[in-house]
């Protein structure tokens, strides 16, 4: 097998599906400038059989540079165990050559791609690398949104729900460049709030909209008050995943999380999606107790999210 470092366009033309859109050529290029370099490299042995996309940070590699999860993308389905074996060993022996001190590489929850996720985790156990985080990451199945849901959630959180319904809360999907901008809004007042900056700018989550689609939601109260919203990436066959939600505190009593969360789910199941992914509520492996406990209660499950590490020095 051989390496071969190209331009986001060949890279495109090879791994022309990658099973997440954080793989994608199109995507690292729009992030391009969070990084000092990115890298987009094949792996070619006969016939191409993977690719990986990786930044340059403080002399160390990562995958990914800027996004939830990164890794390998498979070429074709059902890659052989032994060709991603051998791509962890041209990795490795390339990020040396070219005097990187690390190799760091965080790979999606296994529901995205139970069989290629399984055997990377293995591969990259076996060949030096270390645990650099495990975190937790939640998602719902939208298998579980039937007629029995509110049965099978937490009673807390089916008697919060039952409290939201008797609000008369509206659900919006936003339509309009002020509704969306209006949804943003509401979430960066919630993170003010609480003291957490946001990663993304308007203007950055604008230009990723470019390339990944994205839904938007607000919940409104019965005089029209916007008091909290969604915005849901479109990341890969099947799956969503909730990038910011939140609601504004004065207008907490009205339970509005978990309001969004129930539609949200709902609308996403009418569209035929498989899963919500909700994301981690841990950093850097340690819980956020409350965060865990709300996602626990509405029903999600719980896969781990492995950063793995290696020293090249």
């Amino acid at each position: 097998m051989e390496i071969l470092e190209v331009g986001a366009a060949e890279y495109d033309r090879v791994v022309e599906l990658p099973y997440h859109v954080f793989g994608s050529a199109a995507f690292n290029d729009l992030n391009r400038e969070k990084t000092e370099e990115v890298f987009y490299l094949l792996f070619r042995e006969g016939k191409f059989r993977l690719g990986i996309v990786g930044g340059k940070k403080e002399h160390g590699f990562l995958s990914p540079f800027s996004a939830p999860f990164g890794g390998f993308s498979s070429v074709s389905s059902n890659i052989r165990i032994q060709y991603i074996e051998e791509a962890v060993r041209l990795l490795t022996a390339w990020a040396g050559e070219k005097d990187f001190n690390s190799v760091s590489i965080t790979l999606p929850p296994s529901f995205y791609d139970d069989a290629f996720i399984s055997k990377q985790v293995n591969c990259l156990w076996r060949l030096g690398f270390q645990f650099l985080k495990v975190d937790l990451n939640y998602s719902f199945s939208l298998h579980d949104f039937d007629d029995h849901y509110t049965g099978k959630i937490w009673y807390n959180a089916r008697k919060n729900l039952n409290i939201a319904m008797e609000n008369d809360l509206q659900f919006i999907s936003c339509n309009t460049p002020e509704e969306r901008a209006e949804a943003y809004q509401i979430i960066q007042k919630n993170r003010e709030s609480r003291g957490f900056p946001l990663r993304m700018t308007w203007d950055q989550v604008l230009d990723t909209t470019q390339t990944v689609p994205a839904d938007f939601f607000i919940v409104r109260d019965v005089p029209g008050n916007s008091i909290a919203s969604a915005i849901v990436f479109h990341v890969a066959p099947g799956i969503v995943q909730v990038i910011y939600w939140g609601d504004l505190h004065e207008y907490g009593k009205l339970k509005t999380m978990n309001f969004l969360s129930y539609r949200v789910f709902e609308h996403y199941h009418q569209q035929g999606m498989k899963r919500v992914d909700l994301g981690p509520s841990t950093d850097h492996s340690v819980p956020n107790y409350g965060l865990a406990e709300f996602k626990e209660s509405i029903g999600c499950t719980i896969d781990p999210k492995f950063t793995f590490t290696r020293d090249l020095d």
